[in-house]
């Protein structure tokens, strides 16, 4: 590319002020409600926590680095 020529970005203002508002949002939770949404996230991903877990005990039985 050129010197003078200048590259042009896609608009993203409007997905920085969804996360803005989500900012937002979260911030007016009660304490509680923000363990909450804490606890529901750890069993979603406790799927892939297990997996990633049985993985890696496999990649340890047969001398492989886990590469994490």
């Amino acid at each position: 590319m050129r010197e003078n020529e200048s590259k042009v970005y896609p608009d993203v203002s409007d997905i920085l002020a969804r996360k803005g508002e989500g900012r937002r949002s979260l911030a007016r939770l009660s304490f509680g409600e923000k363990i909450a949404l804490i606890e529901a996230m750890r069993e979603r991903l406790a799927p892939l926590k297990r997996a990633r877990e049985v993985r890696n005990a496999a990649q340890a039985a047969t001398g492989k680095d886990s590469g994490t």
